[in-house]
């Protein structure tokens, strides 16, 4: 199907029944309140166009409110040029958003100065805004060329057609594919409508309806031609008119090709002046018409020489621009112009585009040679583009730039902006591809530049397959900086290095030694010892010192050292560090970054027995890893979404969290995962009573130290049940040599209660009573309170029964305080044989709050803190109206009216997140 234009007007739609029918059916969904996507893909030519256009009509007539962008070839160096054209209407509205999502709108549309827009954030005010138009008339968005449009704007458009599922909002798009392709914008829609060559019956009909008076055998070779795509047809047909019945047939060649030469054909019978205008024409296209005029005016032609362009069809006024019949028009007078002809078009554009930005991209276009002035003026372009949070944008204006420039130190400078922006716009290839570039013409004495690009090779080494540079590496370029806190900086990239890496000793002592030469006494300096020499703890003051200086770009030595501390056996200090990386990504709107944090918190959190806060943070973590694709990271969560549910008692939750974890793609490889994993598993098998499985899955958490370390300390009971206590020796040598490296109390605790618990009865008492010391110590209430549940059932089988009440009932309060309904019905059975009785948790209430979906529960909590629905909305990364939807369900389930009621309906889950 396309819409055919001939002289005497269009010919009728043909041949896409079937498609029209689905996206009538999408619009009548999406009027009832139930919106989704649809991405229509196909070959040039297809008529994807036609299909849309005749959808958004229908649309239209029932009453939904259309808004329209569109990507232009070479239009896609502009930062978010079509978020522009799409949401420009709509910014009145802007001040409904919440303060986060309405300043990174602002930002992105030049409206205000602040951080640059977080991808997350900018999605969340784009979707805000279409939700706020869409509660008075429905909403189509209706984007063409997507594969034309600016990386940032289109990263924003593909944010939207999975989550307006409960909105009146339908965003249909269009894309070029080759034949058997598919769009690798296609997983972001739920619907995706590949367009297919015309039925025979069809093309001729069109052919009848666009050629009644061709010869059959025209007809026949026509028809065999254009395969059955629509364009071709029709202008094939066309074609055969203007050569007055004498075009010959060619061997079948790519059609896009082919109607490329058939519209170039056609513009050679225009005058000369009319194809001049029409490059121009070209080469602004999306630009407004008289920013086009101007143009052609100041190349010595006149506005009617376009009108051969426009009585032919070629060319058209639409709106405020000009719009070729088909965009394969464009590119064949582009690329069929010599290169000078394209630069003398570029540069007359240049001296009259408004615009900054696009006004610099021609003046580089229309470069010949090097050109400092236009490197220049993209530098601009870049540093405004980045300052709005169009990172890929960024990256290829820088790329131009330094293609520009003949000095050396300046080029080596404007690539590694490159490299850096491309790092940021998750380019990693591109990335690593640059730094190469930059290395080769960067002179020793460019410290500033040699540390840039160190640094972005450090940070795509912490979150992509790069190597980067070593450790070691890193400690000699730290020796050729200038001054004293460069070389701290450099050198706490090492460290971090040997965090990660788990570097051998004498590469460590290498980083030592190179930090200990400095004389200062920088939080960031002993930070780093910390992390290439865990033996020595940081001490509290130097952390605070730390936590107080920390900026955006110490989050990934934040995340090092919580890691560092957390396998030292400090739970407390990590968990600080973790939240601190959360308070400085969060102000920096650096959503991946505090996912990442997140996701780190949860681990000690619920190490330290906060079972609500920990499944709070992992269950965060979880969902907006899947919203920002990483997997290595939702795939940790996922196992800490496991424990806790299965301590619990969730069981079936916990194992969808499982397999959720064991599935998500790229978290195989790291140990760290696999091991948190094991560990979920055994503790699932061990609250459903599975000891032989428990023992079997915990033995899995050895593949990684760290991770083995702490979940060892739930060896000991399923391995007592099973009859291989000496399965336990290997963990409590290893966990004896770590208290006695850094005096964990918890993991002091750990250790002591499984020797209890497979100590015979005469030496099982010293254990248990050590244990609680180190317990009361360490502040880990759950764990304390599971080491009185052991202790208490043993005293029990000892006849002991007013002892073992002592521990059994505390335990009791802890468990029914943090929801942990295996190891609370387990005291209440050994409570009820030392005939003692319990009161039960309100069942029903328990029933109803566990009903909650993670983010239900998320945001009930907010709610109950006195948290507005705006405010929620920035705390947790959704639309202002999906937290009111949240919160009717909470209301709903829990049988409630008013936000005063949910403290009390919440019970202890109402403690905050």
């Amino acid at each position: 199907m396309a819409h055919v234009h001939r002289p005497d007007g269009p010919v009728a739609l043909v041949g896409r029944d079937v498609e029209l029918a689905q996206l009538g059916a999408l619009t009548t969904a999406a009027r009832a309140g139930h919106g989704g996507g649809l991405l229509v893909q196909g070959q040039a030519g297809i008529g994807k166009t036609a299909l849309v256009d005749a959808g958004a009509d229908a649309a239209e007539a029932a009453g939904l409110h259309v808004l329209r962008c569109r990507g232009f070839r070479g239009e896609g160096d502009v930062g978010f040029a079509g978020l522009h054209e799409l949401l420009h209407p709509l910014l009145d509205r802007r001040d409904v958003l919440p303060a986060r999502q309405r300043a990174a709108l602002e930002v992105v549309f030049g409206l205000a100065d602040g951080v640059p827009a977080d991808r997350l954030v900018l999605g969340l005010a784009t979707l805000g805004l279409l939700e706020e138009v869409a509660q008075q008339t429905p909403v189509l968005v209706l984007v063409e060329d997507l594969q034309w449009l600016d990386p940032s704007s289109a990263e924003t458009v593909a944010f939207l057609p999975r989550r307006v599922a409960e909105s009146r909002v339908l965003v249909l798009a269009t894309t070029r594919v080759g034949d058997g392709e598919r769009s690798s914008w296609a997983r972001s829609f739920p619907h995706v409508l590949s367009l297919t060559p015309l039925q025979e019956s069809d093309a001729e009909t069109l052919v009848r309806a666009t050629g009644a008076d061709l010869p059959a055998k025209v007809r026949t070779r026509i028809l065999r031609e254009s395969s059955g795509n629509p364009l071709a047809l029709t202008e094939l047909v066309a074609q055969h008119s203007r050569s007055g019945g004498q075009s010959r047939g060619a061997a079948p060649a790519a059609l896009p090709r082919r109607l490329e030469d058939a519209f170039l054909g056609e513009a050679l019978l225009l005058p000369a002046a009319t194809r001049q205008a029409l490059l121009v024409a070209a080469t602004a296209e999306g630009a407004p018409q008289q920013e086009v005029l101007q143009a052609v005016r100041s190349l010595g032609l006149s506005d009617a020489d376009l009108l051969p362009a426009q009585r032919s069809r070629l060319l058209q006024p639409s709106g405020d621009r000009f719009a070729f019949r088909h965009p394969l028009i464009s590119s064949a007078l582009y690329d069929s112009a010599g290169s000078s002809a394209r630069a003398q078009v570029h540069g007359a554009l240049a001296a009259v585009t408004r615009d900054p930005a696009r006004a610099a991209q021609h003046r580089a276009a229309a470069a010949m040679g090097w050109d400092e002035d236009a490197a220049e003026g993209l530098d601009g372009v870049a540093q405004r583009a980045l300052g709005r949070g169009a990172a890929a944008e960024a990256a290829t204006a820088w790329r131009r730039a330094a293609a520009l420039t003949a000095e050396l130190d300046r080029r080596a400078g404007l690539l590694a902006s490159a490299a850096e922006a491309a790092r940021q716009a998750g380019a990693s290839a591109d990335a690593a591809v640059l730094l190469t570039e930059v290395r080769a013409v960067t002179a020793p004495t460019q410290h500033r530049t040699l540390r840039r690009a160190a640094r972005t090779d450090w940070l795509l080494s912490m979150t992509a397959d790069h190597q980067g540079r070593g450790a070691v590496d890193l400690v000699d370029l730290a020796a050729a900086m200038p001054g004293s806190d460069e070389r701290i900086e450099v050198l706490a990239w090492a460290a971090t290095k040997c965090s990660v890496l788990q570097e051998p000793e004498d590469v460590r002592a290498v980083v030592r030694a190179a930090l200990r030469e400095q004389d200062t006494d920088r939080p960031l300096q002993r930070v780093a010892l910390a992390l290439v020499d865990p033996g020595a703890p940081l001490d509290p003051a130097t952390f605070e010192r730390f936590r107080a200086q920390a900026q955006q770009t110490d989050g990934v030595l934040l995340n090092c050292l919580a890691f560092s501390v957390e396998d030292a056996g400090d739970l407390a200090a990590a968990q600080d560090c973790w939240s601190t990386a959360v308070e400085v990504a969060h102000a920096s709107t650096l959503t991946s970054d505090e996912v990442t944090a997140l996701c780190g918190r949860s681990t000690p959190r619920l190490g330290r027995g906060d079972l609500p806060g920990g499944l709070a943070d992992a269950e965060q973590a979880l969902h907006l890893s899947l919203e920002l694709d990483l997997p290595v990271v939702g795939a940790m969560a996922a196992t800490v979404v496991a424990r806790a549910r299965a301590w619990r008692g969730e069981h079936e939750r916990a194992t969808q969290a499982l397999q959720q974890a064991r599935t998500l793609p790229a978290a195989a490889p790291f140990t760290r995962v696999h091991a948190s994993a094991a560990w979920a598993a055994g503790v699932l098998a061990l609250t459903e009573g599975r000891h032989a499985d428990a023992l079997a899955d915990l033995q899995g958490a050895a593949v990684n130290a760290a991770v083995a370390l702490w979940a060892g300390g739930d060896l000991a009971e399923p391995a007592a049940r099973s009859g291989r206590p000496d399965l336990v020796a290997d963990w409590s040598r290893t966990a004896a040599a770590a208290v006695e490296a850094n005096g964990s109390p918890h993991l002091a605790m750990l250790l002591e209660r499984s020797r209890a618990m497979l100590a015979p009865a005469d030496r099982a008492q010293a254990h248990f009573e050590a244990a609680l010391a180190h317990g009361v110590r360490s502040g880990a209430a759950f764990d304390l309170a599971r080491t009185r549940l052991h202790y208490g059932e043993w005293l029990r089988r000892e006849r002991r029964i007013t002892e073992a009440r002592e521990h059994l009932t505390p335990a009791l309060e802890v468990f029914d305080s943090l929801g942990a309904l295996p190891l609370a019905e387990r005291v209440r059975q050994e409570l009820r044989a030392a005939g003692a009785e319990s009161t039960p948790v309100a069942a029903e209430q328990d029933v109803a709050v566990r009903s909650l979906t993670a983010q239900e529960l998320l945001v009930a909590r907010l709610a109950a803190q006195g948290l507005s629905n705006k405010e929620i909305a920035d705390q947790v990364y959704v639309s202002h109206r999906t937290v009111g939807s949240h919160l009717s369900h909470v209301f709903a389930k829990l049988q409630i009216a008013r936000r005063s009621q949910l403290v009390a309906a919440l019970g202890g889950e109402a403690r905050p997140a």
